[in-house]
């Protein structure tokens, strides 16, 4: 696992120090992608580590079908991942609990910066 000191975070978001140029391309594409609902998504999972997407759809006050996309979309960019559990919803069926991960939360950090 990579410590904090091992990325720059004077470029893009998510990029190491001595970056290729490929991995600093990538992480400018990424960044403006995480934006409106789905930077919301991931500062939920950040302060609440483990939510199903229903617990989203609460926590943020909206739409499932705005949250669960987002974070289909997270997954494809590293950003949150199936944390392996489950959990009934309100309806009985069984949802994935979803959380950040570490390039995930390396990226928020980023962004604070």
């Amino acid at each position: 696992m990579m410590g904090q000191s091992e990325f720059d975070f004077s470029k893009p978001p998510l990029v190491h120090k001595n970056a290729k140029d490929t991995e600093i391309k990538a992480a400018e594409v990424v960044a403006p992608k995480v934006t409106g609902m789905r930077l919301r998504v991931l500062q939920a999972l950040d302060v609440v580590d483990g939510m199903t997407g229903s617990q989203l759809t609460d926590h943020l006050d909206a739409w499932i079908n705005s949250v669960k996309p987002r974070l289909t979309e997270l997954q494809g960019m590293g950003l949150v991942e199936d944390s392996g559990q489950r959990q009934k919803n309100t309806r009985g069926n069984q949802e994935v609990v979803w959380r950040i991960t570490n390039r995930g939360s390396k990226f928020l950090e980023s962004r604070d910066e």
